[in-house]
């Protein structure tokens, strides 16, 4: 499959260098991660139920990063295979969830979690001996490159709405270069009805997009 620099140029015809050129390889990286982010978010604000074909599940002894929407947060019970559910509580109330006398305390078989700069954390805190945190939440491809043809935890329905925003971002900064730079405003009126042609197509396809798989479809 082509590269999403190949796609955009495609899209665009517009040529994506490594230098001397609007905009360049590395920007084209940046639109392509900012595009992920901003698809998946409105995916799964439209349709929750989404949410999991964005996800991946991981654990530790300590505590996990959070990098998404959280859909889910259990701590494993002296074993990999007893996994208790851990209920959210507020950030302030961690230090009453590990005292016995509080009406907040929290046990290893009725955990809980909160988040702290960051980070999600268990009470009991997570530890060695198979009591691991382990959490499934909606993680963004950070490392997608101009030159990547997939995306990690991205169902490959939903790419063209991500190569379609970042080709937009990629004919704005163009753009904004023949008015600012060239001063060329008949070339910035051709690539302005580009952009609204494309802004017109990604308006189409998200809420299709949006909408509840058909039965059988593939994802």
């Amino acid at each position: 499959m082509a590269s999403f620099e190949a796609r955009v140029e495609a899209i665009t015809g517009i040529a994506i260098e490594s230098s001397g050129t609007t905009p360049l390889q590395s920007e084209l990286t940046e639109f392509l991660q900012l595009a992920v982010t901003e698809v998946v978010n409105a995916i799964i604000t439209a349709r929750p139920s989404e949410a999991m074909r964005f996800a991946t599940t991981s654990n530790s002894t300590s505590s996990i990063a959070q990098t998404g929407k959280i859909l889910s947060v259990v701590r494993e019970h002296d074993s990999t295979s007893i996994l208790r559910s851990c209920e959210k509580i507020p950030t302030n109330l961690r230090y009453e969830a590990t005292d016995s006398e509080s009406l907040h305390f929290k046990t290893k078989t009725n955990p809980g979690y909160y988040l702290l700069a960051g980070n999600i954390h268990t009470v009991p805190s997570a530890a060695s001996g198979n009591n691991d945190i382990v959490v499934t939440q909606v993680v963004y491809d950070t490392g997608l490159e101009f030159s990547d043809s997939a995306i990690d935890n991205f169902p490959p329905r939903y790419e063209s709405l991500v190569t379609i925003s970042a080709a937009i971002k990629c004919l704005e900064a163009k753009m904004a270069t023949y008015i600012h730079t060239d001063e060329d405003v008949e070339l910035a009126n051709a690539i302005g009805a580009n952009i609204a042609s494309l802004k017109s197509q990604y308006a189409t396809m998200l809420p299709r997009a949006q909408a509840a798989p058909q039965q059988g479809a593939r994802r």
